[in-house]
């Protein structure tokens, strides 16, 4: 009877996810056929590829232009050229919807002339069926490998459908780069086959961690916007990591060629990110999936050593709802939020070893000393927090008489370990000098010189900031430090206790001594953890005795995820709720019809519009191809970008509010063709396009 129950789960998984599948493919559906189209007949179109089919027996066809309005402009969507009595046959891609009426196909003369009619027109979506076809098979695959390696029962059944639940948010990034998602899901059923025979690690462990991955795909594809679910990510931020990223992959080195001050590591996550899924961010979704499945596992593992393991699962998911929150995650993959799972895991190893249920070993310590390396070269300013949490420990282990030679000495192996590719990187492309300029001299430029009153005024204002855009989450944050701090259930030790209320001080010091971005919180977030704890601690102290079993973590998940959507509400910005085209969308399909086959070199003259760096096919124009806000402290930025435009380095220029600056046309952009002129209220951006 049991394993006929479970034939028939597995059934009904396999149905369920054909059924989201093909459902996605039947919304997404559009195939339209105009007769007798004239110039004044207007319709929407929705996000996607499509392929357009125009017949015409006019004689005097000479191109068909299809045309869209946005912001009171209409602007060309697509040109292709055209024979009498043959028709043409192309394809074009819409980044956004255009949902407004406005869009028109035009048959046009020699002179350039609107035509009275075409004929026949056909447009079709181009629907991935054949990639489809491809995926639902693999999901087969895997369903019956996992059935084959893992045999029937419960945990077979989980894994299954755990990584059925994965799998839904993965299938629009497989159809953005089938072979190379393809090969990275292989990989991950592989290794899951591999952990479980050779690793030694419980299946129960396994079902947990990709429990959490599943999870974390689930929640990120609303909760990050590098994820399918949205046009772009229009985040400046990710978008310089992002094209440096892919400047990476494609000769281009950081710091020498492409100027940003943020750490290397960064740039390296995004041209992995790129080599994914190249010329999108869904990588960059990938990425951020992973490292929060691992911040949710670590979560469960510091909740394990204060709750038996069906709270502490219960307790990581519910952690979730906090550690997603949209205020501080803003659009997703700050340098912050990918390295909340490293002070996780560094909190984790602290706590474990001052609650005396996890040995201190040298091979820890290596660990720990690579994961402090990796947050150095990411930003060192975010480093201080975790050196003091591992000195303390140090000192602990000084002050009980133990020898720390070794220990400190595995530490600065592991973190000199974590520097070694990055240093042998820039030393084979000789540029470390680049990057000591880049990233060291340049941060340090970066910070403000104030007197002491000056500087604690700006952190106060900071700090309050940072409280009052987070009221609920710095609440329970400052719950958990307190409970720490005076109860000495967690941590018996007082130099435990010390050690943990200096670090977060340090972290406060170091992250709001000079701003007060709205990123920054994702660190502090982290001690949300201990506030759980610390309120799940006294509830139970309080009589609540529950009896939690370790499958309520997994019921648990649903209604956290919709919880999650009222903290976290990037998914207003959807792709699918999109009306026109934005600016970057109208930009990409402005430099794409201007380009002509020529190389797409940028410059952004005086502003960090980044965005526009990550369409196919653009290019950096120079080393300083935007201005970063480090310009004002190094005008040597703004003096190059002024010498770029006089020699008419870059194929295209874009400029904001270029009446700011009236010298600039007598200066070099007489060399340039207006292109673009966009206005929607304070907003003024123009793009120039290189004379030929």
């Amino acid at each position: 009877m049991k394993d006929r129950k479970e034939i028939l789960i597995r059934i009904a998984m396999f149905l369920l996810f054909l059924f989201v599948i093909l459902g996605v493919n039947a919304f997404r559906y559009y195939d339209r056929t105009f007769y007798a189209c004239g110039p004044s007949d207007f319709f929407s179109l929705d996000r996607g590829r499509y392929e357009v089919f125009v017949d015409t027996d006019e004689p005097a066809a000479d191109s068909c232009l299809i045309y869209y309005e946005t912001n009171g402009q209409e602007r060309i969507l697509a040109d292709k050229a055209m024979k009498s009595g043959v028709g043409g046959r192309f394809e074009m891609e819409l980044p956004s919807n255009i949902r407004n009426d406005s869009v028109r196909v035009v048959l046009l003369n020699e002179t350039g002339m609107e035509l009275s009619q075409i004929d026949v027109m056909r447009i079709t979506r181009i629907l991935p069926v054949g990639q489809t076809a491809v995926y639902l098979v693999m999901y087969l695959l895997i369903s019956l490998l996992l059935f084959r390696w893992f045999g029937s029962g419960q945990i077979s059944c989980l894994l299954t459908g755990f990584v059925s639940v994965a799998l839904l948010p993965v299938y629009p990034v497989y159809c953005a780069a089938p072979g190379r998602i393809l090969l990275l899901i292989m990989t991950c059923v592989s290794n899951l086959f591999l952990v479980d025979r050779k690793a030694g690690i419980s299946r129960e462990s396994i079902v947990r961690y990709v429990f959490f991955l599943s999870l974390s795909l689930a929640a990120l594809y609303f909760c990050t916007e590098s994820s399918p679910f949205y046009a772009r990510n229009p985040w400046d931020d990710t978008s310089i990591y992002y094209s440096i990223g892919r400047g990476i992959t494609q000769g281009y080195v950081p710091y020498r060629d492409m100027f940003d001050h943020k750490g290397p590591v960064v740039f390296f996550l995004y041209a992995l990110g790129h080599l994914l899924t190249p010329d999108r961010f869904y990588g960059a979704y990938l990425l951020e999936s992973f490292c929060f499945s691992g911040l949710l596992y670590v979560t469960y593992r510091i909740c394990s050593l204060y709750f038996e393991r069906g709270m502490a699962q219960v307790l990581a998911v519910v952690s979730m709802v906090f550690l997603l929150d949209g205020t501080f995650l803003v659009y997703g993959g700050s340098c912050e939020e990918f390295t909340m799972v490293i002070y996780a895991a560094i909190l984790y190893g602290y706590l474990s070893y001052f609650s005396g249920t996890k040995e201190y070993t040298g091979r820890w310590m290596v660990m720990t000393g690579v994961l402090c390396g990796l947050s150095f070269w990411m930003k060192f300013n975010m480093t201080v927090c975790l050196l003091t949490l591992v000195g303390m420990m140090l000192l602990h282990r000084l002050l009980g008489r133990h020898n720390i030679v070794k220990d400190v000495l595995a530490f600065a192996g592991g973190f000199l370990g974590a520097g070694v590719p990055v240093i042998g990187y820039f030393f084979c492309t000789d540029s470390l000098g680049y990057l000591k300029n880049g990233y060291f001299v340049a941060n340090l430029a970066y910070a403000d010189v104030r007197t002491i009153g000056e500087t604690l005024t700006v952190f106060g204002q900071n700090v309050l900031l940072a409280v009052t855009d987070n009221p609920g989450i710095s609440l329970v944050v400052a719950v958990g430090i307190a409970g720490f701090l005076f109860s000495s259930r967690y941590i018996g030790s007082i130099a435990g206790k010390i050690g943990l209320v200096m670090a977060f001080g340090v972290l406060i010091g170091s992250t709001y001594i000079s701003y007060a971005f709205l990123y920054y919180y994702c660190l502090v977030a982290v001690f949300v953890i201990l506030g759980i704890i610390t309120i799940a601690g006294i509830l139970t102290d309080r009589g609540l005795k529950w009896n939690v079993k370790e499958g309520m973590a997994f019921g648990l998940a649903m209604p956290c995820l919709c919880l999650l959507l009222v903290f976290n509400r990037n998914y207003r910005e959807a792709a699918v709720f999109s009306e026109n085209f934005t600016l970057c969308d109208v930009c990409e399909k402005e430099m794409e019809n201007a380009s002509q086959d020529r190389e797409k070199t940028l410059l952004l003259y005086r502003n960090h519009r980044a965005q526009m760096m990550t369409f196919a096919g653009m290019k950096p124009a120079a080393r300083y191809y935007f201005a970063p806000n480090i310009s004002k402290h190094m005008p040597e930025i703004n003096e190059e970008q002024d010498r770029y435009i006089h020699e008419g380095t870059a194929e295209f220029v874009l400029v904001d509010h270029a009446e700011m600056y009236p010298s600039l046309v007598e200066w070099g952009l007489y060399q340039y063709d207006q292109i673009l002129d966009w206005q929607q209220g304070p907003e003024r951006v123009q793009l120039y396009c290189l004379k030929r």
